[in-house]
């Protein structure tokens, strides 16, 4: 059985970063990844873009190779982590998924799909809350005639061309594949309640330039400025916004209600028929593996700025884990100086937990 201080679940930005940190405190880890650094990227359709320019994708000592002002692709960002993987020798274990996590004493028993089992005083979970997408339970209604898809489509060529096409969710996910789809598709897109739909750019900057300048992407997540933008929930569309899609010949209705055979009924008595339906309806937490059942409610892990009910396990790279711009590689920086600081602490207290005291 491997030993290690820490073991981090999930090598994307948040956990290659985590190693990094732990690395330069001289803190053993190995990080688990169930597929290969970046895959998770690599797996997404070729056009697909982030909606934050490279300026803001790369992680400090590694800039983000390309036009800062430019917006990457998703194989660009699974390159960029190998990358930075490869530069900083972050020890990382390939092709290993967790299905099982369990504590004996106090330590922490990581068993893999291959059987093998790891001890570890710590674990970071940095996997991320998008794991498995969110499939409304109207989705049954559907008939078997209708090809059903959601957001994490690899390939935009697995809709037939000519098809009558619904779109579910106008996230920048779902915006994206409605505007890809559209000159060769019939495509409506179906929206949730109205929120703000800011441009990537404004005066020739990435609007993530200008909401880090003013301070809100930062700000606590119990501020008010905090606590508006999640009442109000913008997100930043790129060329994608209502106006736009228009233009390209997407029909914009309302939310999803009901689906019959191969009908998708919205709200205000609209209706469209459809070949193939799309779900871009987010994602959920996937927990099967945790075996804390006081860390995990119906929304995933219980955690507070990271920090979990079970001493020395951790949370890393979550929406509003701190702030705004937790869920973004520009802000995991401080998420995670903050986790790993959290780490530290527990190794040092390890043998009596109840010391272990992280402020905020």
């Amino acid at each position: 059985m491997l030993n290690s201080d820490c073991v981090i679940i999930g090598a994307g930005q948040s956990g290659l970063y985590a190693a990094h940190l732990l690395n330069k405190r001289g803190i053993s880890y190995i990080v688990l990844e169930r597929e290969q650094i970046g895959q998770v990227w690599h797996n997404r359709w070729k056009s697909m873009r982030l909606f934050t320019s490279r300026q803001f994708c790369g992680l400090p000592g590694l800039p983000f190779p390309g036009d800062p002002n430019g917006f990457p692709t998703a194989n660009e960002m699974g390159d960029y982590l190998k990358a930075f993987a490869h530069t900083f020798k972050v020890s990382t274990r390939e092709n290993s998924e967790v299905v099982s996590l369990t504590k004996e004493q106090d330590r922490f028993i990581v068993t893999l799909k291959d059987g093998d089992r790891l001890s570890t005083k710590s674990v970071i979970n940095a996997t991320g809350s998008n794991q498995v997408p969110h499939i409304p339970s109207i989705s049954t209604g559907l008939s078997d005639d209708v090809l059903q898809l959601d957001g994490t489509l690899q390939s935009l060529t697995l809709v037939p061309e000519g098809s009558r096409v619904v779109v579910v969710g106008d996230g920048a996910t779902g915006r994206q594949i409605a505007g890809g789809l559209a000159s060769v598709c019939k495509v409506t897109l179906s929206t949730g309640k109205s929120r703000g739909l800011p441009p990537g750019t404004i005066l020739g900057k990435d609007i993530f330039w200008w909401l880090n300048k003013i301070g809100i992407l930062v700000a606590d997540k119990r501020s008010v400025v905090a606590k508006i933008l999640q009442r109000r929930n913008p997100v930043p569309c790129g060329n994608f916004n209502n106006r736009n899609l228009k233009k390209m010949g997407v029909r914009i209705v309302g939310k999803a209600q009901d689906c019959s055979g191969q009908t998708v009924f919205f709200e205000q008595g609209e209706s469209a028929d459809a070949d193939v339906v799309i779900w871009s309806t987010g994602y959920r937490d996937h927990t099967d593996w945790l075996k804390l059942p006081h860390c995990i409610n119906e929304a995933g892990f219980i955690e507070e700025y990271g920090i979990t009910p079970e001493p020395g396990l951790f949370v890393l790279g979550r929406k509003w884990l701190s702030c705004r711009a937790s869920e973004l590689v520009m802000g995991l920086p401080k998420d995670a100086e903050y986790v790993i600081s959290a780490v530290e602490k527990h190794l040092k207290t390890s043998i009596n937990p109840e010391k272990l005291v992280v402020k905020k």
